[in-house]
């Protein structure tokens, strides 16, 4: 995978993230995209929204050309917000 320095990564727009918010999940490259796409049920957020973030998952894939198939299995990824 691409290596993302923490400099670059503060250089990146929000928009490069599946969760903008809170900064998670870099999808600014292949790698990137791939590596969301495997790592999206072990994301933990108070922010995000799981169905947005597996859209901008998914829209990051299809500018890439990268194939989605797997991610039809993820269901969503852990929420830290305290239930009201």
């Amino acid at each position: 995978m691409t290596k993302l320095t923490t400099t670059s990564r503060q250089r990146l727009n929000n928009q490069a993230f599946a969760c903008p918010r809170d900064r998670k999940l870099p999808i600014n490259d292949v790698a990137h995209v791939r590596n969301a796409m495997a790592r999206f049920d072990q994301v933990e957020t108070k922010f995000c929204h799981p169905a947005v973030a597996k859209r901008r998952i998914l829209k990051a894939a299809k500018k890439f050309g990268i194939d989605i198939g797997d991610v039809g299995k993820v269901k969503s990824f852990r929420s830290t917000k305290k239930e009201e």
